[in-house]
């Protein structure tokens, strides 16, 4: 199910829906479907275009990092820091653990970091190996090594290194959270990440403060930049509708 979920979100939400849709295109060329296919070749460009567009990507984006409000300045009380996994990449032999973490992870691995210096709670690293990042080691693994090289004390750092998606992170946590009685946690992801973060949490009956970051969305008024195509606009455009998808997936399943 996870190989199945990965490559259908691989395909309709990343740029090779477009390498699709330009194939169907010249196959109704091909056909003598000239009418059908400036139609799909026009629409889909003119879409490609518009979610390449920061002004878009941003009125996506928005909703979702908004959800939550930040870690407040005067912290409440919890039990520990959880930190969700967002990616990891095969590195060199050498390197430690073994693998990088993604920008993403590195953003959220280092929020946990501040944030445990000011609580002085333990940390749990949540993250296994997804199917498309296998290498030996696991995302828990690469960011322990993370929060000890900027000063987190390993004995304050706990690994769950066997979730692959979100919902199997809050389900693996919430059993290390129950079986050290812990009553609540502050949960670090993503800013854009954060409502289905939450609502997996919540199905696990886990108190969760929530604590975003690496907001992507802009606030104010936008400027001529923000309507000139970008790769990385483009990116958080397909991210967010990632995210829109899986909320809806969440609430089909109840």
């Amino acid at each position: 199910m996870i190989v199945i979920s990965g490559i259908v979100t691989g395909v309709l939400l990343s740029p090779l829906l477009f390498v699709l849709l330009l194939a169907a295109g010249i196959l109704l060329v091909v056909l003598q479907k000239r009418k059908a296919a400036l139609w799909l070749l026009g629409s889909s460009t003119a879409l490609l275009l518009l979610l390449s567009l920061a002004v878009v990507s941003d009125s996506v984006l928005r909703p979702l990092e908004r959800k939550w409000p930040a870690f407040p300045a005067s912290p409440p009380t919890v039990d520990a820091i959880v930190v969700l996994g967002g990616g990891v990449r095969q590195g060199a032999a050498d390197e430690p653990a073994g693998g990088s973490l993604t920008e993403e992870s590195r953003a959220r691995v280092l929020y946990a970091a501040i944030l445990s210096r000011r609580l002085g709670v333990p940390v749990i690293v949540s993250g296994g190996e997804t199917w498309a990042e296998r290498f030996g080691r696991s995302e828990a693994e690469v960011g322990a090594a993370m929060l000890v090289s900027l000063g987190v004390p390993a004995a304050n750092i706990i690994q769950e290194g066997k979730s692959r998606t979100t919902r199997e992170n809050a389900a693996e946590t919430a059993k290390i959270i129950r079986g050290r009685r812990m009553s609540r946690v502050a949960l670090v992801t993503s800013a854009v990440h954060m409502p289905r973060a939450m609502r997996a949490f919540a199905w696990e009956g886990i108190s969760c403060v929530p604590a975003p970051t690496n907001y992507r969305s802009r606030a104010g008024y936008p400027g001529l930049i923000d309507f000139l195509p970008s790769f990385r606009s483009l990116q958080d455009s397909f991210d967010a509708f990632r995210e829109y998808c899986g909320i809806f997936l969440y609430a089909l399943r109840g």
